[in-house]
C-alpha cells in the first residue's frame, strides 16, 4: 500500500508487523496522517484508516496531499474487498494526478485493484501504460516495480494459464485512405495501439506489419511477399508464437479488450480447438479468436500454400466454440464511418467501450507514439 501500491508493500514495514505488532501499534499516535493510513492497513485496521482518511479529505486546513489520501483510500478500500468504493477513489485520485509519476502511480494502484478484482487483461494494460507513461525516467524505482507486476500477470499469477496475442497489422485498408488502416487513431491513439494495449497480459505480443514506435514493446515481423493476405500473415506470426495458447486478432478491433478473457476462457473450458467470436447476426469474427498453438499449426499445414487464402478456410475440419458478441467488443472500423461511430461509442460509454486507462490518454502528458 505504498504510494504506487501493488504487490511492493514495504518489507521493512511488514516485517514490524510480523515480528512486533505492539511496536507498530505503538508507533501509530506520532506517525504522520498518510503514515498512519498505510500503518491502520497493514494491521487489520481498514475501518479506522478509512474514518481518519475522509477526515483529512473534510479538513482543507489539513497539509495532506489529496492525491495521496485518495489512493490510500482507494488502497483501504480493496483490503475490505470494496471494489466499487475503491474505483471511485482512483477515478478522483486521477483528477489530483498531475504529471507523468503521478499518472503512472494512479495507473499502478488501479492496476493492483484489477488484478485482485480478477480482470488480468485491465490490469496488464494499466501496468503496460503506467510502464509507457515512465518511459522517460530510466530505471526507477517505479518503474522496477510496474515491470514487475506487469511480469507476475503475464507469468498467469494463478488466474490462467500464458498466452501469446498474434496481432494482423498488415492490411493497407483502402477504404480509409491513408495512413494504413491500423495507424488511423481513435480517441486520439493509433488503433494498433489499442489493441496492443488490450493485449498486454499476453507473454509475447507479435504484429504481422511495418516496425513502428508504440505502446509496448511487440515483436514485428511481416508475411512474404508482404500484402499476400491474412492466412500468410498468420503463419508468418505463428512462428514466434511459445505458449499453448495463441489470440489472432486484427489490429482494428479497439473494444477487443472485453472479449479477451472471455475467449481463452471458452476455449479452456471444453475441447474445441479455437474459439471465436460470433456477432448477434450469426457472422463468425474469425480475426477475433484464440486458437490453441497446436491447432493452429495443422489448420495452417492442412491448407497448404497460405498467399491470398480467406482466414475463414482455416477453420474448416477445426472443432471451434463460439461466443456469442451481445457488447459488440470485436466491432472493427473498416470505415471512417465505423471511427466517427467508434468516437461516438466512447463518449456514450456505452457496452464494450474503452477501459478507463485508454479513455484516459488524451488528458495524458504523453505524446502518440506514431
Amino acid at each position: 500500500m505504498g504510494e504506487q501500491t501493488g504487490w511492493a508493500i514495504d518489507p521493512s514495514s511488514l516485517r514490524e508487523v510480523l515480528v512486533d505488532r505492539r511496536r507498530v501499534e505503538q508507533s501509530l499516535p506520532g506517525a504522520e496522517p498518510l503514515q498512519r493510513l498505510f500503518l491502520l492497513g497493514l494491521l487489520g485496521q481498514a475501518e479506522q484508516g478509512l474514518a481518519e482518511g475522509r477526515r483529512l479529505l473534510d479538513e482543507p486546513a489539513v497539509s495532506a496531499d489529496p492525491w495521496r489520501v485518495l489512493l490510500r483510500l482507494a488502497d483501504l478500500h480493496c483490503l475490505l474487498s470494496d471494489f466499487a468504493a475503491a474505483e471511485r477513489y482512483h477515478q478522483q485520485a486521477w483528477r489530483h494526478a498531475l504529471g507523468r509519476e503521478r499518472q503512472a502511480g494512479t495507473l499502478h494502484s488501479i492496476g493492483v485493484r484489477q488484478f485482485e478484482q480478477g480482470d488480468r487483461d485491465g490490469a496488464a494494460a494499466s501496468f503496460q501504460l503506467a510502464l509507457t507513461l515512465l518511459s522517460l525516467f530510466g530505471d526507477t524505482p517505479a518503474r522496477a516495480r510496474t515491470a514487475a507486476a506487469l511480469a507476475l500477470v503475464r507469468a498467469g499469477a494463478g488466474l490462467d494459464s500464458a498466452f501469446d496475442a498474434l496481432i494482423l497489422a498488415g492490411g493497407r485498408g483502402s477504404r480509409m485512405g491513408p495512413p494504413a488502416k491500423p495507424l488511423h487513431k481513435l480517441a486520439g491513439w493509433p488503433m494498433l495501439d489499442h489493441v496492443v494495449l488490450a493485449c498486454s497480459a499476453a507473454n509475447r505480443q507479435i504484429v504481422v506489419g511495418p516496425s513502428r514506435i508504440g505502446i509496448g514493446e511487440p515483436l514485428f515481423c511481416r508475411e512474404q511477399p508482404a500484402g499476400s493476405g491474412p492466412v500468410a500473415a498468420i503463419s508468418a506470426g505463428l512462428r514466434h508464437v511459445t505458449q499453448p495458447v495463441v489470440l489472432v486478432l486484427a489490429a482494428d478491433l479497439p473494444f477487443i479488450a472485453g472479449a479477451l478473457g472471455p475467449l481463452r476462457a471458452l476455449l479452456a473450458s471444453g475441447s474445441a480447438e479455437a474459439a471465436a467470436l460470433v456477432e448477434p447476426t450469426g457472422r463468425v469474427n474469425h480475426l477475433a479468436a484464440a486458437w490453441r498453438t497446436a491447432a493452429l499449426y495443422a489448420a495452417l499445414d492442412r491448407l497448404g500454400e497460405p498467399a491470398g487464402r480467406p482466414v475463414r478456410a482455416l477453420y474448416d475440419s477445426v472443432e471451434v466454440g463460439y461466443l456469442p458478441d451481445f457488447d459488440a467488443f470485436g466491432a472493427d472500423c473498416d470505415t471512417p464511418v465505423d471511427l466517427r461511430l467508434a468516437e461516438s461509442r466512447i463518449r456514450r460509454g456505452g457496452p464494450g467501450r474503452l477501459p478507463a486507462a485508454q479513455l484516459a490518454w488524451p488528458r495524458l502528458e504523453l505524446h502518440s507514439p506514431s
